[in-house]
């Protein structure tokens, strides 16, 4: 019943979406790529293992991400797919692809960028404020060279994309590079309950189809070290991480990146 409803849902969403919006697959974090120093709280709490934790982030972040995409676009995740050889074009994607730090680029950066050149205050909706730990970030950003770094993805195989555009129809393709969950032990949110702050950051890439880079960012939000439930971290944090990477999305009337964030006309 659910199963059918989902499907349901999935062709109707389809419907509502404009023609001349690009087609979005989302490739989801290898578990190689996932750091954690609170798994051990996370999986008593839960009564879960560590891998099983892991492996609900992963799920849930591909799920969250997904479902926010498919209101602008038709959009497919990689984790989920029904297709029969998914899983095994997944592992394909990982063994094409491999890791470096690079300089963000991003409709956050260029707004910040601008406002910065303006001699605005930072008002950029989503990007971190130490007034404002509710937003989500790229935090820490400066402008120049040693502006925030984030961990991009190099597509090693040039014939990657072609295929997977190919035999799936999708034009863009959002890659999790990395998922980092930590705690910071320097900022005690409650000294008498021993509460610190936790981040998630989410490092992503955005790439179409003949293989030009359109975006690449991390995406952070911050939360208390006394909130442990899995349901709750992922209902209360997600949602504002895949805002902060949609916006990166391109419409059918957008700019390619240039030099180093996105222009959008």
């Amino acid at each position: 019943m659910l199963k059918s409803l989902f499907i349901s849902f999935l062709v109707f969403s389809t419907m509502l979406l404009s023609a001349d919006e690009p087609s979005v697959m989302i490739i989801p974090f290898n578990p190689d790529m996932y750091f954690s120093d609170s798994d051990p709280d996370l999986a008593k709490y839960n009564r879960k293992s560590i891998p099983e934790v892991r492996k609900m982030f992963r799920y849930g972040l591909s799920i969250n991400l997904n479902a926010r995409i498919m209101k602008e676009h038709d959009s497919r995740s990689m984790i989920s797919d029904s297709a029969q050889d998914a899983q095994l074009d997944l592992t394909r994607i990982y063994n094409s692809i491999d890791y470096f730090q690079d300089k963000a680029k991003s409709v956050q950066v260029k707004e910040e960028l601008e406002n910065n050149e303006k001699g605005l205050v930072n008002k950029t909706k989503g990007f971190f404020s130490k007034k404002d730990k509710e937003q989500t970030s790229n935090k820490d950003g400066e402008v120049g060279d040693d502006y925030k770094k984030y961990m991009n993805v190099r597509i090693n195989n040039p014939e990657l994309l072609p295929y997977l555009s190919d035999k799936y129809g999708t034009e863009i393709f959002v890659f999790i590079n990395q998922f980092n969950l930590k705690t910071n032990y320097e900022h005690c949110l409650d000294r008498a309950t021993n509460t610190f702050e936790r981040e998630v950051l989410v490092h992503f890439s955005i790439y179409d189809k003949d293989g030009n880079q359109l975006a690449g960012d991390i995406a952070s939000v911050y939360f208390p070290s006394n909130t442990n439930d899995l349901m709750d971290i992922m209902r209360n944090n997600f949602p504002p991480i895949s805002d902060f990477l949609a916006r990166n999305l391109p419409q059918n009337n957008e700019g390619k990146m240039s030099g180093d964030y996105m222009e959008v006309k």
